[in-house]
């Protein structure tokens, strides 16, 4: 059965990189979604570690910030992340990035 998820993902490109508890590195976001985002890369991390992460928005002077992520899944060449607190200004640019992509996936 296939999981249902809260919010829509986006396959989708972006640089980003990442430090915490040891782990610190960079990637490529792969799919983005309100709630977190998948990152292709070969640094190691481990589950339920709690990283800072900096996204490359397109059209963006300064990458979003999200305070904390945890990571919920590891595999080969990549991980998944959960945002757990971005501040509001950030949370907002986060939300009118997906509103952009859920806009231009209907036209």
């Amino acid at each position: 059965m296939e999981e249902q998820r809260k919010y829509q993902r986006f396959d989708i490109q972006l640089l980003a990189s990442f430090s915490g508890n040891g782990a610190a590195g960079g990637g490529l976001v792969t799919n983005l979604s309100r709630e977190g985002c998948s990152i292709a890369s070969e640094e190691p991390v481990r589950p339920a570690t709690s990283l800072a992460l900096r996204l490359r928005l397109p059209e963006q002077h300064s990458p979003l910030r999200v305070d904390v992520a945890e990571v919920q899944w590891t595999g080969a060449g990549g991980f998944g992340l959960q945002f757990i607190r971005l501040r509001p200004e950030e949370q907002e640019q986060l939300h009118r990035f997906i509103s952009v992509l859920e806009a231009s996936q209907y036209n």
